[in-house]
C-alpha cells in the first residue's frame, strides 16, 4: 500500500530527523514495537544523522533504522580493543554485530524516548493532555504571561499587555415591590455594569492585510477562537483585545466585504485605526468570535 512512499523515504533518508521519521512510519502502520534501531558499523564519521532504513515483511513486519551514532559507530563508547579483535578476525564480525546490536537497539530507543517525550507512551500516555496541564500551571492573569502567549500566537504583530480597570456586565433579578431594597446588591433593570480588574492586550499591525491577503481583523478572531480563548476560558479572566492598524489603504464602501468600524471613512482623520476585537469576561459560555 505504501510501497512508493517507502522508496521515497529510503532515497531521502539523510534528510530526516528521528521524530519525523518515526511519525511517518507510524502513519504507515508501523507500531513502536515494529521499529528497531541499529548503529552504522563504521570507523569514519558520517555527514548525516540517519544512514539508512530497511523494510522487512517476513517473517515479521518490521523496519530497521540505521543511525550514525551508537555502540558500533565512529563515536562508540566501547573500548577500541573489541574493534581491533574484529579487524584481526579473532572475533566473528557478524556475531559481534548481532550481540552488540541487541544492546544498541535499547540504548538508541531509550535515548530517543527521552529526547522526544511526546512519543514515549510508557511515560506520557496523552501528550496533548499533558501539554494542557503544563499550560494551566501558568498564571494567565499575569500581564507577562499573557504577553508571552499572544506573542506566540501573533508573531507578526507588536504585542502590549497592561493591567486596566474594565467593566463587566452582570445580569440581575427583576426588582419586586415590597421585597427588594435599593443598594449595593439591588438595582433597577436586568443588567448592571461593575468595575473589575482586567488586562488590556493591544495588537499592532503595520498593514491591514496578512501575508496571505486576509484582513487582520478576521485573522485575529480566528486565532483567538482556535488558540487563545480555549485556554483563557478555563481561567475566567476579564480581558480587552484591541487591534491597531498603522497603515490602512482601503475605504468604507456600501458593498459586501466592507465593514463599518473597520474600513476608513473617506474624509475622516488619518490616525491609526483602533478596532475593538473583544471585551468581556471569558468563561466556558463565552461565544466564539468567528463561529456561530
Amino acid at each position: 500500500m505504501y510501497q512508493n512512499l517507502e522508496i521515497k523515504i529510503k532515497k531521502r533518508i539523510h534528510e530526516f530527523d528521528p521524530i519525523s521519521l518515526v511519525r511517518i512510519l507510524e502513519y504507515m502502520g508501523y507500531s513502536q514495537e515494529d521499529i528497531r534501531f541499529k548503529s552504522n558499523f563504521s570507523s569514519a564519521s558520517q555527514k548525516a544523522l540517519i544512514e539508512d532504513i530497511e523494510y522487512y515483511k517476513t517473517p515479521v513486519k518490521q523496519v530497521i533504522i540505521i543511525f550514525n551514532f551508537g555502540l558500533l559507530s565512529a563515536q562508540s563508547l566501547l573500548p577500541s580493543y573489541f574493534f581491533k579483535q574484529v579487524d584481526s578476525n579473532n572475533i566473528d564480525p557478524q556475531a559481534f554485530i548481532d550481540f552488540i546490536g541487541f544492546f544498541d537497539h535499547h540504548l538508541i530507543r531509550n535515548y530517543l524516548l527521552n529526547l522526544y517525550p511526546e512519543i514515549n507512551k510508557s511515560l506520557i500516555s496523552d501528550w496533548e493532555q499533558t501539554k494542557g496541564r503544563y499550560l494551566r500551571m501558568l498564571d494567565f492573569k499575569s500581564c507577562s504571561t499573557l504577553h508571552f502567549l499572544f506573542q506566540l500566537v501573533f508573531p507578526e504583530l507588536e504585542v502590549n499587555a497592561e493591567k486596566r480597570t474594565l467593566k463587566r456586565l452582570l445580569e440581575t433579578t427583576f426588582p419586586r415591590l415590597g421585597s427588594s431594597r435599593l443598594g449595593d446588591d439591588a438595582v433597577f433593570g436586568k443588567e448592571i455594569t461593575i468595575p473589575v480588574p482586567g488586562v488590556c492586550v493591544t495588537l499592532t499591525a503595520e498593514d491591514e492585510l496578512t501575508y496571505t491577503g486576509q484582513p487582520w481583523a478576521k485573522e485575529t478572531g480566528l486565532r483567538l477562537d482556535n488558540l487563545v480563548f480555549p485556554l483563557l476560558r478555563q481561567v475566567g479572566i476579564d480581558v480587552e483585545i484591541i487591534l491597531v492598524i498603522r497603515s490602512q489603504k482601503s475605504w468604507a464602501k456600501l458593498h459586501e466585504g466592507s465593514y463599518l468600524g473597520y474600513d476608513k471613512i473617506r474624509g475622516g482623520d488619518l490616525q491609526y485605526r483602533r478596532i475593538k476585537i473583544f471585551r468581556g469576561h471569558l468563561t466556558g459560555k463565552t461565544k466564539c468570535l468567528t463561529k456561530p
